[in-house]
């Protein structure tokens, strides 16, 4: 059931991002104008030029952005987390599987988030560094970069079977249990994963890093459609996703 609602919920992602949606649009409107209907046509297809024009403005990706960065809150303090006898560091991430890549690429975007929890925990005397990577994951690839940073396997816990954050919150409470713990993942990526990971009765602490707008001049964002186009898809990506597990909780009857 959980590969059908993953499967469900990336095939219909295709479809309502940005492009996918004014590809959408575009094709309703080839079908109107097929049965000689050209007002509809055309309204489709001013539609779907307003959509990826809307999308694509430096400014709408940035306020999408924006708002779930600000939601997600500050960097975390280590300090702070060691004084609340905080031991495990919980890191969301993707790996990727291909052969001969470097320990770094085979994290890609991920580095990022893996980066900020070595920091923490760095900082954090006798803490765990808990790993997830995309599932069929490598438990050698993945552990190949930490390795090189420092962390021995005695601080490792590897997790490569998730196929999404969903997977992760389930696979990662029987380590964690109900104690709080640092849960590091990208800004944008925070609120919906604390939602996640608390209604399955966790307490996760948010370090969240990988800021997209904090790292941007609000000028050069007016000058960088191609920037704006993939913030607005990034956003959207966890707006919907949100959705869907709202969704996913009513027709299963889980608080999710």
């Amino acid at each position: 059931m959980e590969y059908l609602w993953f499967f469900i919920k990336k095939t219909l992602s295709v479809a309502i991002y940005p492009v996918g949606l004014t590809f959408s649009l575009v094709i309703l409107g080839l079908a109107m104008a097929w049965n000689k209907r050209p007002k509809a046509a055309k309204t489709l297809w001013i539609a779907a030029v307003l959509t990826l024009f809307v999308f694509s403005l430096g400014w709408t990706g940035f306020a999408l952005m924006k708002s779930l960065e600000d939601e997600a809150g500050p960097y975390a303090d280590p300090g702070k987390l060691a004084d609340q006898g905080i031991r495990f560091i919980v890191v969301l991430g993707g790996t990727s599987f291909a052969k001969g890549m470097s320990a770094s690429d085979v994290w890609g975007e991920s580095v990022l988030r893996l980066l900020e929890g070595v920091r923490l925990w760095r900082e954090i005397p006798r803490a765990e560094l808990v790993l997830s990577g995309g599932a069929p994951s490598s438990a050698e690839a993945m552990s190949a970069l930490p390795a090189f940073l420092g962390i021995p396997k005695e601080s490792l816990i590897l997790e490569t079977r998730a196929l999404d954050t969903d997977d992760e919150a389930n696979l990662f409470k029987p380590i964690v249990g109900d104690k709080p713990f640092a849960l590091v993942t990208s800004a944008c990526h925070m609120p919906r994963s604390l939602g996640l990971f608390r209604s399955k009765g966790m307490d996760p602490f948010p370090c969240p890093c990988d800021f997209r707008v904090k790292r941007t001049l609000p000028l050069l964002v007016l000058l960088s459609p191609g920037a704006g186009l993939e913030n607005s898809q990034i956003a959207l990506h966890e707006y919907y996703g949100r959705l869907f597990y709202w969704l996913k909780g009513l027709l299963l009857g889980k608080n999710t």
